[in-house]
């Protein structure tokens, strides 16, 4: 006779199950903020060269990252290609902050330049008007304080990137000079990065041509800000549909708790493990989400709409079918997850260990916690 889980749904404690997935979350959304994003997300730059190097990906990205003096890149191998994506260099990223700071006050100080010389006018023509002298004083103010930002933004932007181009110099409060200087200056220094960059490659790896991108910071936060937005509206959409599946508050609820619980695990134990946060394996968050709202959906029809035996019952039966389900993709995921480490291929090791952890985390949200309220609302509503 084979061993066999007992039904947890009789014990007089079910209740406290659901404590279990409510402690993984508070432990996972404390590590979830220690995660870090990829170069898709934070900025960086993406190299594909054409060789024919016998070298692992993983042996080059030791010797890439000690040559340049970077974290590791990311190194994905194809027929006679290397895809390599280097984080971005820092003093360059913070230098794009400041350049984009410097255009932010410019904008400002045009503005109120404008308006002084429309007030100048208006003086002219009637010099006794008090109030066009107060906007007067109150306009050279904000233009002193935008000239003065300026300036700032550009001493901090050609510090950091003294490195590439040498000692820069402007003419204070010259806006055109210095708009000149903040512009040719930041991409003088993409330049001469890039240039370093290839060379640093050839001495490691033999090829003869080469595509260059550059992934800006503004670039990967705008990119950021967009799947935010896109989870969001999949969070939205899937509320509504499991809503009028359900009809009611109580397991629509359940549902999505487990769904966005699977999702926090994951993040936790992506931050836990050094997993990245990139478009690979956001990718893999919402195919987690479906598989997560799958089987939560499942559970609350067989718990709330079926008839055969209790509902205790019926809740084991779904955890004994859930389990079987969940543990095949486990192990189809850890298969996964296993290649992409040992053959080095970043985007499938993002995917895997995205919706290998939660999976794992799945099996006590959804058995713990979404089958305990949906049992305790059926409960409810039996009037047991």
């Amino acid at each position: 006779m084979g061993f066999e889980i007992p039904n947890i749904y009789r014990s007089r404690y079910s209740r406290f199950l659901i404590l279990v997935p409510l402690a993984l979350l508070f432990v996972s959304l404390f590590l979830a903020r220690g995660i870090t994003l990829d170069s898709t997300l934070s900025g960086g730059e993406s190299i594909l060269i054409q060789t024919n190097t016998t070298l692992s990906p993983q042996q080059l990205s030791g010797m890439i990252a000690g040559a340049l003096h970077t974290a590791a890149p990311s190194i994905t191998k194809g027929t006679g290609t290397l895809q390599i994506t280097i984080a971005s260099n820092s003093s360059i990223s913070q230098a794009y902050t400041d350049l984009a700071s410097f255009y932010t006050y410019r904008n400002y100080y045009d503005s109120y330049n404008l308006n002084y010389t429309t007030i100048k006018i208006g003086l002219g023509e009637n010099p006794s008007n008090s109030t066009l002298a107060k906007e007067l004083n109150y306009t050279e103010s904000n233009m002193s304080e935008y000239m003065a930002l300026m300036n700032k933004s550009l001493v901090s932007e050609l510090s950091l990137l003294s490195p590439f181009v040498g000692n820069r110099k402007f003419i204070p409060n010259d806006t055109s000079n210095m708009t000149e200087v903040a512009s040719s200056a930041y991409t003088d220094a993409g330049l001469v990065y890039e240039n370093r960059t290839i060379s640093a490659l050839h001495t490691l790896v033999p090829f003869t041509t080469y595509t260059y991108q550059e992934i800006t910071a503004s670039e990967s936060s705008q990119f950021l800000g967009q799947l935010e937005e896109i989870m969001i509206v999949a969070f939205v959409l899937i509320s509504i549909a499991v809503f009028f599946i359900v009809r009611s508050l109580g397991p629509s609820f359940a549902v999505i708790f487990g769904a966005a619980n699977d999702i926090i695990v994951a993040l936790g134990a992506m931050s836990l493990f050094g997993i990245p946060l990139g478009t690979a394996s956001i990718g893999g968050l919402l195919m987690l989400l479906g598989y997560s709202i799958d089987t939560d959906v499942l559970t609350a029809i067989r718990i709330l709409k079926r008839h055969e035996g209790t509902p205790e019952d019926r809740a084991y039966a779904s955890m004994k079918t859930g389990i079987t389900m969940t543990t095949a993709a486990i192990v189809s995921f850890a298969i996964l997850f296993t290649v992409s480490v040992i053959l080095y291929v970043p985007s499938y090791y993002e995917i895997s260990g995205a919706v290998l952890f939660g999976l794992i985390g799945d099996i006590f949200t959804t058995w713990l916690g979404n089958a305990s309220i949906i049992l305790f609302y059926a409960r409810r509503r039996s009037g047991g």
